[in-house]
């Protein structure tokens, strides 16, 4: 009787549910509603997968016809209030305007925001738009020898370094404002490496401040890609594939299309020409133009550096096609965007605003920054962690930094240079937060080389000093790491939000990186075959995840020191390390905003390991567990433990005796 009810509860289970199944989908079904952290387990071969699809599908449909009948029933009391109170002589359409607006559809109010941003946006930048065609009017009146002789300045000037692209706008942080009275002279809003431009956003109409909260939304995220792609195959068996949007993210490695950039296979490599690429569309638009038939020229507007972003029109195809096709995983995200030409990375990243379900990896999950960059807003929303059993070790991993002492080398010097350069053109706060940059990286690095002096006499004392490991390794909670190098009194929160909002990293790695071409005879040109292995962008990246680190609280982790190692060669080591100790501060950031976190898995137990590990701050009575137990019976399983074949021979499956045909046969 139960699992006829339970069968027709969730109707859109595509076969007919074993009573394992039933309770699984009661479970979470019910976890759903009381809203929380829950874990549910289920062993590997009952089903887990699509018991989660029709279950919490199911959940969110049912609340949605209960939203929509309260929607009904308001607007019918509204009516008769209406019509009591109303003068008769009102027109009727003027009575149920209100009423019809309030039954439109999500897809239809966010249009609506669309179109008055996007008109506000056109107003605010109409003055803009004027000078842009003056200057465009301008260019055309040119006699032909202005031209040329334009062309071949430009041409020249290419040639040599041009500094003011790296001079930093003035910034004042908000209490600054608030004691100036003024307003701030720097652009609102921060600059993310990973974020895309503003141009893109106002030209698809995607602005992450005008998602619809109201419009739920599940994140199922899980380990590896293979487990996203064989969760996709599970919901195209269920009726939910065809209800929903649904969009897969994945990393730039995965879902890049580009073969110049697939070249350089190491994934930092490619994050940074992909961003390097993107990085360059303001001067590739300024500069792109095309005769018509007219014979007159016309400004083209060019999306991005990359090949595969030039046309808007063809992200919007992607986007259409893949709404129309359904369900899709990685690889058919790839295929459809080498079919239209188009990136698939960026496409599927604009297209969660109006998804229902995301399906994604834990690292655009779990990391904070990568929640912000993909626009991600788990507020009353749903997720769903699979294989949650090594989520803490995930989630701690995840939060480690690490910079080398040749990255810090590298960025002092940068810094060393930029400042030297743009000083007497820097603003107040500039120079500030670049001089304590500079004490931060000057601070690091002592740490690192202080050591270095008890070993240079000789080859073999080097040797010598290479063997004894706890002569430069050490270990320090956070606050003695501070005071230890007299950095404590630097305001690193602050710091952190200057790097983010003021472009600083960009600037002084650009400004270094063509420095030091210049300097080895190279052409501007950007040639990335002859990029370092480790550029100074990714040095940059390793000290602001390093001063993250130096945020937490003192007994969240370690800072483990390394120091350099000096040999014979005249090669060093050394880096600065810091290691996670805890997730509880990192997963209560997505506990605090979901409506729901289920973590599911086959082996979840002992539960009391992860409570204490990722919220600790949860009683065990408000944590729902459920766990149920494998459909094969314990009494028809017999477990036999096997140490040799039929021929006599002892079985060895180690590594390097696994693949000798010996074993295999």
């Amino acid at each position: 009787m139960g699992q006829e009810e339970g069968g027709s509860k969730f109707a859109g289970f595509p076969y007919k549910p074993y009573s394992i199944q039933v309770d699984f989908m009661n479970a979470l079904y019910q976890s759903l509603d009381k809203g929380g952290v829950s874990m549910l387990e289920s062993p590997t071969g009952t089903g887990k997968t699509l018991s989660i699809i029709c279950s919490a599908f199911q959940w969110v449909l049912d609340q949605r016809r209960k939203e929509n009948l309260q929607i009904r029933d308001d607007s019918v009391a509204n009516q008769k209030s209406e019509g009591q109170v109303g003068c008769d002589d009102e027109p009727a359409w003027l009575r149920n305007f209100d009423v019809n607006k309030s039954n439109q559809p999500p897809e239809k109010k966010i249009n609506e925001k669309k179109d008055v941003c996007q008109s506000k946006k056109k107003g605010k930048g109409s003055n803009q738009e004027s000078y842009r065609d003056l200057f465009a009017r301008g260019e055309e009146e040119c006699s032909p020898m202005d031209k040329l002789s334009e062309k071949l300045q430009k041409k020249n000037d290419a040639e040599e370094l041009s500094d003011d692209e790296f001079l930093l706008e003035e910034y004042e942080s908000d209490e600054e404002r608030a004691l100036g009275g003024g307003k701030s002279k720097r652009k609102p809003g921060g600059i993310s490496i990973c974020s895309s431009s503003d141009e893109e956003r106002e030209e698809d109409g995607t602005n992450e401040k005008e998602e619809d909260e109201g419009r739920m939304k599940v994140y199922f995220c899980s380990r590896t890609h293979s487990q996203l792609s064989q969760f996709i195959q599970e919901l195209r068996k269920t009726v939910f594939a065809n209800e929903i949007n649904v969009v897969c993210l994945g990393s730039r490695k995965n879902l890049c299309i580009n073969e110049e950039v697939l070249k350089l296979g190491n994934s930092t490599r490619i994050n940074e020409r992909c961003l390097d690429l993107r990085k360059n569309k303001k001067n590739e638009t300024s500069k792109i133009k095309n005769v018509g038939a007219d014979g007159r020229r016309h400004r083209t507007k060019a999306s991005s550096g990359c090949p595969m972003l030039r046309k808007h029109q063809l992200q919007r195809q992607f986007r259409s096609e893949a709404s129309h096709n359904g369900a899709l995983d990685i690889e058919d995200l790839i295929q459809l965007g080498r079919s239209l030409g188009t990136c698939p990375y960026y496409a599927s990243r604009s297209m969660v605003l109006g998804a229902d379900l995301v399906v994604l990896p834990y690292q655009s999950l779990l990391s904070k920054s990568s929640r912000e960059s993909l626009g991600l807003n788990l507020k009353n929303n749903i997720v769903i962690i699979d294989e949650a059993h090594n989520l803490a070790d995930s989630l701690i991993s995840m939060y480690d930094a690490k910079i080398t002492l040749s990255q810090l080398e590298t960025v002092h010097l940068h810094i060393e240079k930029y400042f030297g350069r743009f000083r007497n053109l820097l603003g107040p706060g500039n120079r500030r937060h670049i001089q304590t940059l500079m004490v931060i990286t000057r601070a690091l690095l002592q740490s690192l080389l202080e050591k270095d002096m008890d070993y240079v006499d000789t080859c073999k004392d080097a040797e010598k000093a290479a063997g004894s490991i706890n002569a430069f390794d050490s270990s320090m909670a956070i606050n003695d790491f501070l005071f230890s190098l007299n950095i404590d009194n630097i305001n690193m929160i602050k710091l952190v939000q200057y790097i983010k909002e003021s472009n600083i990293i960009h600037k002084i790695s650009g400004y270094g990186d063509k420095v030091s071409r210049l300097n080895e005879g190279l052409a501007l040109k950007d040639s990335w075959e002859s990029y370092e292995e480790e550029s100074s962008l990714a040095g940059f990246q390793a000290l602001v995840d390093m001063l993250l680190s130096l945020i937490n609280k003192d007994s969240d982790g370690r800072i483990i020191i390394s120091r350099a190692r000096p040999t014979c060669f005249g090669q060093k080591g050394g880096y600065l390390k810091y290691v996670m100790l805890t997730g509880e501060k990192i997963f209560s950031e997505i506990a605090g905003q979901a409506h729901a976190v289920i973590l599911a898995g086959g082996t979840l137990q002992p539960i009391e390991e992860t409570r204490e590990r990722l919220f600790p701050w949860l009683p065990l009575s408000e944590l729902h567990f459920f766990s149920c137990n494998h459909i094969v019976p314990p009494e028809n399983i017999m477990p036999v433990a096997v140490s040799y074949g039929p021929t006599g021979r002892s079985f060895d499956f180690s590594y390097n005796s696994r693949s000798l045909p010996t074993v295999r046969s």
